[in-house]
């Protein structure tokens, strides 16, 4: 301001990152002429170069001002890197983060997960994006499954969206049942985590948790009570949010994830800095030679911040010392001030981080004589409302020092800071002129302001009703005083005098310019009204209500909504819809007139059932038949409008019949199609939801199922065991629930390759003997052939044909055993040891093998002692078979469509239950497999490998074991094959 007074020409100049930068050197800048701004032009080129701190100084013959600093962030265009293309396979029921690795930017993108066709993928408490951009399944499902989640990155600004590859996800069915499992944390991980943000910004605490099923998760706040006021919930309640958070939200906040199965828990440590804020900033002054001036600066924050001096933008540290000039808890002193002490003061406020700091620049001004002046503009009018304060100011300029005077004809008493005026509690008779002198020994300056105190306007008088009709009537009305604020609008209010809870509800409004409206009615109400008027303060008081006026009785102006048959029973129609509301009888005698009709073979007639509220139950009329309903408002003075009809359904019952012709067609060892004829319309009595199927290896107990949709009469069936005998159905299923079941079909899978042998231990009785023991694998998935031994020394690998091998003892050596079947080899077992000196020979696993060895050999002994002593040391084939079918088998829970549990299983009184009495894996199911005969496995070896085998060793005779054909791992491992080897040089 003092500047602009003299005309002071001001230079500016910049410095960046503490080095002088001039703007105007570099051709992509441009600089405005009358101040120290500069500006670059839009361009392609990199711009990584004005990255960086700047400060500007504005000097003249008084003194250097320095600007707050100045921070400039550049980066490149978001530009979307070569990435590989990602594919995720996971079990169903697994909890699974599809990555989005957005461009590192400062800005943070806005994210979108789409499919291929840009529809956004469906978020709920199972699937929710994280404000990292990536997608967090609690739990995936095989409905989850598809080749197209696409995570897109908007970047606003920019005006730029990138496209990532596109992530594929495959939910494969579970071997066993979908077990539940207790929530875990996905984001963030471990038990706590801590958040320092400033205060004034926005924070967001994360919960997102894995479990089966979806965990629920509440919110707290651990040292005190949490806020609704400052926090909201989002996304699912899986975001705690702060908004313009404070200092009072530092603290503690949990956030809790529960399931059926656990719960856990997460803490999240809070602190809010408040950056430095002035609590008393000097101002600019004039003083005179001689005298002594204090400049106080005081501010606060957290962490507290620490006040310091500068003149002319250079620290006091940094100049020479002054006897006259002192600085004590931040209150700078100079004493017996001169014309040379004229400048600009710098206090500065500076946190410790040295982030967040406050620069205020303070002009003082040493002169000999300058007549006074008044700064604040003349004439101001103050508009207050009574009982509020208000502060009238007069900012004044001249040397020697000026004294203030107010002048204004009142017995009052007001304060006066500095040249401030205040009237800390205004009232009426404070209106009028103020006026402000500012006298010193060279002149005297004034100027003047005014107070007006305005309030809420007075309630509106002479309320009238003219021109009444049945449906309408005119309401007019006189203003009440503004009090010096114009009224913006009237309210006109209702009350019906009949109904019970008598109370005051909103009408119409109108503009604060009229004084009459017509009001539109509803037949059969009795109404009085009354007016409000409203201005900038606030509303006035309501007026006097009027008379009462009646509209007559009419017929019903509308039909309810919502008509809609809810059946649920068999034979029964339930028809209901939204009740009207009362207003909207329009006379006497209420009542809803219910008409329905079949849609075929009933004719033309309507049945028709007058009732007071819904709903109207029809018994008798067959199961799931469609029929024509409507309903109409009636009362005594007529009926409502024509209403439109709807199709509603009677309620279904339990299917009828199961599918018939069902066939399997094998796809692989592991893989089936199920065919199945459609079913007959007239026997589902409901609407067609799908087909089940169901199918086991084993016992009841071990049934999984899959669901189709109602138009597949199809089903592929995976991740079955090779070699293995199954038993399957399908039934129908409708909204009622689930029919018969059909007839089991049993079918047998092929052979596949086995799985690795269960172990292999490395024996060595000399430097160059080796003795290899396995036992078979635990899945043949077949009839086992032999197997096949290969070894590898360094890096070459040598197919052997023989085992007649020459050691080295210096070398390590690997050995891969695997078993084979006609179908193919199987994976290996591998086992890594190295030849010692002394003839020993040494592998990574043998201590644990031998012991695994001994713990085995000593449970198979306690075994052996309870069954003798329990069955006189004879136990049936049937039994053993059993426990060989329940080995083996493993249910798959695939579930077809939507999300199906035994829990939403519907079932009949008697339908039988899927684990106790279902026809599924009975013995009859499977009774034509169960008495098969089994197969002798014949040895397939290397002759060599044959003849300079060890020998089977603890084999008992072949004609005592039992053997079942559901597990052919038992016959194979007792039928011949060599479960040891030597290798001889």
């Amino acid at each position: 301001t003092y500047l602009n007074i003299f005309k002071i020409t001001i230079k500016f100049r910049w410095v960046k990152d503490g080095v002088e930068f001039d703007p105007s050197k570099d051709p992509e800048l441009s600089v405005s002429r009358d101040s120290g701004t500069f500006s670059l032009t839009a361009k392609d080129g990199p711009i990584h170069q004005y990255q960086g701190r700047y400060n500007c100084y504005a000097s003249n013959v008084l003194g250097t001002a320095v600007s707050n600093e100045a921070r400039i962030v550049t980066e490149n265009t978001p530009t979307l890197q070569k990435e590989k293309k990602v594919s995720k396979k996971v079990e169903e029921g697994e909890s699974v983060v599809l990555p989005c690795n957005p461009p590192n930017s400062t800005v943070a993108p806005v994210i979108h997960w789409m499919d291929k066709k840009l529809r956004h993928i469906q978020q709920n408490e199972r699937v929710i994006q994280g404000r990292d951009g990536n997608l967090y399944f609690s739990h995936v499902t095989e409905a989850d499954s598809r080749d197209d989640y696409t995570c897109n990155t908007q970047f606003p600004s920019a005006r730029i969206i990138v496209l990532k590859e596109p992530i594929k996800l495959t939910v494969v069915p579970s071997n066993s049942v979908v077990r539940n499992r207790r929530p875990q944390m996905m984001r963030p991980t471990g038990p706590s985590s801590s958040y320092l943000v400033l205060s004034g910004q926005n924070l967001d605490l994360e919960c997102i948790a894995q479990g089966l099923p979806s965990p629920k998760i509440q919110w707290i706040r651990k040292d005190g009570v949490l806020s609704e006021s400052r926090t909201s919930k989002d996304s699912y309640d899986r975001v705690l949010r702060f908004k313009n958070i404070s200092v009072s939200d530092s603290g503690e906040y949990q956030c809790t994830a529960t399931n059926l199965q656990g719960i856990i828990t997460h803490t999240y440590s809070v602190t809010v800095e408040a950056a430095p804020f002035w609590t008393k900033e000097p101002k600019s002054q004039l003083y005179s030679p001689g005298e002594t001036v204090k400049l106080e600066c005081k501010a606060d924050g957290i962490p507290s911040p620490e006040v310091t001096w500068s003149i002319n933008g250079n620290l006091l540290t940094d100049i020479d010392p002054d006897p006259r000039r002192s600085v004590k808890h931040g209150v700078l002193t100079l004493k017996n001030v001169e014309l040379s002490d004229t400048a600009v003061y710098q206090c500065k406020a500076n946190c410790r981080n040295e982030i967040h700091f406050l620069v205020s620049n303070i002009l003082y001004l040493v002169f000999l004589e300058l007549p006074p002046q008044i700064l604040t503009e003349d004439g101001v009018m103050y508009s207050v409302a009574e009982g509020q304060m208000i502060e009238l100011a007069c900012e004044t300029f001249g040397s020697p020092r000026q004294v203030c005077f107010y002048t204004f004809i009142s017995l009052r008493m007001y304060m006066i800071d500095e040249s401030t005026l205040i009237i800390p509690d205004v009232k009426e008779e404070d209106e009028g002129t103020y006026t402000c002198e500012v006298i010193t020994t060279l002149d005297i300056a004034e100027a003047s302001g005014s107070i007006t105190v305005v309030d809420r306007p007075d309630p509106p008088t002479q309320i009238q009703m003219t021109e009444p009709k049945d449906r309408s009537v005119t309401l007019s009305w006189t203003p009440g005083d503004d009090h010096n604020s114009p009224v913006l609008e009237y309210l006109i209010e209702f009350e019906e005098t009949e109904y019970e809870r008598k109370e005051w509800e909103e009408l119409s409004r109108v503009s604060g310019n009229s004084q009459r409206t017509t009001l539109s009615l509803k037949p059969f109400l009795s109404y009085r009204f009354r007016v409000i008027a409203i201005n900038d303060i606030g509303k006035s008081d309501p007026s006097m209500y009027t008379d009462v006026i009646s509209t007559p009785a009419a017929p019903p102006d509308s039909n309810p909504e919502g008509v809609r048959s809810d059946s649920i029973d068999p034979g029964t129609l339930l028809i209901t819809w939204k009740e009207m509301d009362r207003r909207s009888f329009n006379g006497p005698g209420f009542e809803y007139k219910v008409m329905w009709r079949k849609v075929l073979g009933s004719g033309p007639s309507w049945h028709i059932k007058s009732i007071k509220s819904p709903p109207l139950i029809i018994t008798d009329v067959g199961n799931f038949s469609a029929f024509e309903i409507k309903v109409q408002a009636v009362n005594e003075m007529g009926e409502g409008p024509e209403p439109k009809s709807t199709i509603g359904y009677s309620g279904e019952d339990y299917p009828l019949e199961a599918p018939l012709n069902v066939g399997v067609d094998l796809i692989s060892s592991t893989a089936i199609k199920v065919v199945w004829a459609p079913i007959k319309r007239e026997t589902v009595r409901g609407r067609l939801q799908g087909y089940k199927v169901m199918y086991c290896a084993g016992k009841p107990s071990n049934i999984s199922f899959v669901m189709t949709d109602s138009n597949e009469e199809m089903k592929v069936l995976g991740d079955l065991l090779p070699y293995s005998h199954y038993a399957l159905s399908v039934s129908v299923i409708n909204n009622k629930g689930e029919g018969p079941q059909s007839d089991p079909l049993t079918f047998h899978t092929p052979e596949g390759v086995p799985g690795p042998p269960s172990s292999l231990l490395l024996d060595s009785p000399s430097e160059t003997e080796m003795i290899l023991h396995w036992t078979p694998p635990s899945q043949p998935n077949g009839i086992l052939k032999g197997y096949i031994l290969r070894y590898q020394q360094g890096n070459i690998d040598h197919g052997v044909s023989h085992v007649s091998l020459k050691l080295d003892p210096h070398s390590r050596y690997r050995f891969y055993l695997r078993g084979y079947t006609s179908l193919g080899e199987g994976l290996p077992i591998i086992r890594e040891g190295a030849t010692t000196l002394d003839g020993g020979f040494v592998t990574e696993s043998w201590f644990i093998g031998l012991i695994s060895a001994l713990v085995l050999l000593l449970l198979v002994l306690l075994i052996l002692c309870f069954i003798k002593r329990s069955k006189g040391g004879k136990y049936s084939v049937k039994e053993k078979e059993e426990g060989q079918i329940d080995s083996e088998a493993r249910p798959m829970n695939n579930e077809g469509f939507g999300e199906y549990s035994d829990n939403e299983e519907k079932r009949t009184a008697s339908q039988p239950s899927l684990c106790e009495d279902s026809k599924l894996c009975n013995d009859d199911a499977l009774d034509d497999y169960a008495n098969s005969n089994s197969v002798q496995t014949e040895v397939i070896m290397d002759e060599s490998l044959a003849s300079q085998s060890s020998g089977v060793r603890d084999v008992p005779d072949p004609g005592t074991q039992e053997s079942s054909p559901l597990n052919p791992a038992t016959a194979i491992s007792h039928h011949g094959l060599p479960n040891s080897a030597a290798l001889l040089d």
